[in-house]
């Protein structure tokens, strides 16, 4: 039976998974026999960007990072990615960005092609597969008025809420970052030095502190929340 996470974690529960969401034990089944399990170490990709867009990923441990590189080298990074999230889904031939692991991980490979064969077997897969979509098209709306509307300060603040409700085990008072400040950088549109200033006047206004360079303590949620609220 396909496993949801990797023995050394904590549990993902099925409908915690959006692409498991409701399905049946025999359609688990189903989908069990078309996965292959990815174990990956740091640093490494679980696809390249510009290669064939035939594999798509549903994370079972572990944080990673979706990144399109323009062809002078600049990074946007477009989103991070954690257990229970599906990944890979393209309307083209080959993958627009690559999907890099910032932690050891493991997650869940099928190939795309079946995957939407069997969504035609299975009329809740292929809701959940409708749902993620629209999802991902909620999630890109939100980036660009991220981008677009928000300035340095709201832009962290944003990005400290989103991490306390995406990555698992966080808390207000601890919130363990698998990500450099470079990597949220890339994500916000600021630079690595703007990220660092801005981190520092968060905390001289009271809203968090930094226990260490990896991880963030939120003092005033309603505060940090209040800088912005995308519904």
């Amino acid at each position: 039976m396909l496993q949801l996470c990797h023995p050394t974690e904590s549990p993902v529960r099925q409908n915690d998974c959006p692409l498991f969401k409701s399905l049946s034990a025999d359609e688990m089944l189903v989908l069990s026999q078309n996965a292959r399990l990815r174990l990956m170490d740091r640093q490494q990709y679980l696809c390249l960007q510009h290669s064939p867009s035939d594999r798509v990923f549903n994370m079972a441990s572990g944080c990673a990072m979706v990144e399109r590189i323009s062809n002078d080298g600049r990074r946007q990074v477009l989103a991070f990615v954690f257990a229970g999230d599906f990944i890979g889904l393209s309307n083209s031939e080959h993958y627009e960005y690559g999907i890099k692991c910032l932690t050891p991980s493991t997650a869940y490979e099928f190939k795309r092609k079946k995957l939407y064969e069997l969504s035609e077997e299975i009329p809740t897969l292929k809701q959940n597969l409708k749902s993620l979509r629209s999802m991902i098209l909620q999630l890109t709306f939100d980036q660009v008025y991220l981008l677009g509307q928000l300035n340095a300060y709201e832009r962290v603040g944003y990005a400290i809420s989103h991490f306390l409700k995406r990555i698992p085990g966080a808390t207000p008072e601890h919130i363990e970052l698998p990500m450099t400040r470079a990597d949220i950088g890339d994500y916000l549109g600021l630079t690595v030095e703007t990220v660092s200033r801005t981190l520092s006047r968060l905390k001289k206004d009271g809203l968090i502190t930094t226990p260490s360079p990896t991880s963030i303590r939120i003092m005033d949620p309603e505060s940090l929340t209040s800088l912005v609220n995308i519904e």
